[in-house]
């Protein structure tokens, strides 16, 4: 019995005699991947926000495993190209540096409007202002309806009465933002206000 090493990074004892007929390829969790027929045709396929182009030339390997990299192009940018495993597709996190602004905007806009312990969480969850269930759940879906966030533009919401949805969301500049914001209520005074 050897002790041997998964491209899953599992540990797992295999007989001498079936690693040299080559009978044993993997602890087990290739079976799984070969069962659920998910090895097939990742090449030219479209994950969330990326297309699969091939094999990557580092994966000298046929057998398509979860740690198998793969050459894949951004749809949002056209013109990067990144490797990510099949892991990494399969579960959605295969992600451009182009989106990473508009990832940044995502957790944040969550972060105020769901997170009590969050600094700026009284001006938003706690006055009842929320994201939709669609962005909540999902980057991919908040990146398909917003799309890329621009240089010197952040997330701003047309009516600060309603959430975050699809319809009610922009890219603004600070100025276009200001232009949007909520009056102040009376009697309450700016923090450069003097008496």
């Amino acid at each position: 019995m050897y002790r041997c090493r998964c491209d899953c990074e599992k540990l797992c004892l295999v007989r001498g005699a079936d690693l040299r007929s080559r009978h044993s390829a993997s602890c087990g969790c290739l079976r799984s991947i070969l069962a659920r027929g998910r090895h097939t045709k990742i090449q030219l396929k479209v994950f969330g926000t990326v297309l699969v182009l091939g094999m990557s030339d580092s994966t000298a390997k046929p057998v398509v495993t979860a740690s198998t990299k793969w050459v894949v192009v951004c749809k949002m940018c056209r013109h990067r190209c990144f490797e990510a495993t099949t892991k990494q597709l399969r579960a959605g996190t295969a992600r451009c540096q182009c989106l990473k602004p508009a990832y940044t905007s995502w957790r944040q806009m969550i972060q105020r409007c769901h997170n009590e312990k969050h600094h700026q969480y009284a001006d938003y969850g706690g006055r009842g202002i929320f994201v939709c269930d669609r962005w909540r759940g999902s980057f991919l879906s908040f990146v398909l309806d917003m799309g890329q966030r621009p240089d010197g533009k952040t997330l701003d919401r047309r009516d600060n009465h309603r959430g975050y949805e699809p319809g009610n969301c922009r890219w603004a500049t600070a100025g276009e933002q200001a232009q949007s914001r909520r009056k102040p209520k009376r009697g309450v005074r700016s923090k450069g206000e003097q008496r």
